[in-house]
């Protein structure tokens, strides 16, 4: 059985840079499904970085007894974990709202999509949605993370 790695801030802003590349990557190869899968990793591992911020914890607390709370891949709450319920509002920043509808249309559960079920456009779109400047998800967390 695999240990489980406990993981700073830094760790998972490092993380979700490079689930970022692996997904550009699969983008570039024509994987799109793979592409999209990972984008979802990434908007996740740079939330649960800004949920050590915020919560001033040294690291991820995915184990342990508040493990219930803290091991999900559900956004809202991890929006919410991260203090972020009343940042991303489509009246505060329509920009980066539209990009976070985007990417958090992601699911763990994409990992059974058969193949060909994500496209070119949508792997762009995601993509798009994460990287824009200055309001893609994942610049936009990084600043806060």
């Amino acid at each position: 059985m695999m240990q489980k790695a406990s993981l700073t801030g830094n760790d998972l802003k490092k993380l979700a840079r490079l689930r970022l590349r692996e997904a550009d990557s699969l983008y570039q190869q024509g994987f799109y499904n793979g592409c999209v899968y990972l984008c979802g990793y990434v908007v996740e591992c740079a939330l649960k970085a800004r949920i050590c911020k915020f919560l001033k914890l040294s690291e991820y607390p995915a184990v342990g007894k508040h493990e219930k709370i803290f091991k999900t891949h559900d956004f809202a709450i991890l929006k919410l974990l991260a203090g972020l319920e009343g940042e991303i509002t489509i009246t505060k920043n329509k920009a980066l709202f539209d990009n976070w509808s985007t990417a958090t249309s992601w699911a763990p559960e994409q990992r059974y999509a058969a193949a060909g079920t994500s496209g070119q456009k949508k792997a762009a779109d995601i993509l798009a949605s994460i990287k824009d400047k200055p309001n893609g998800v994942l610049t936009w967390l990084i600043k806060r993370c």
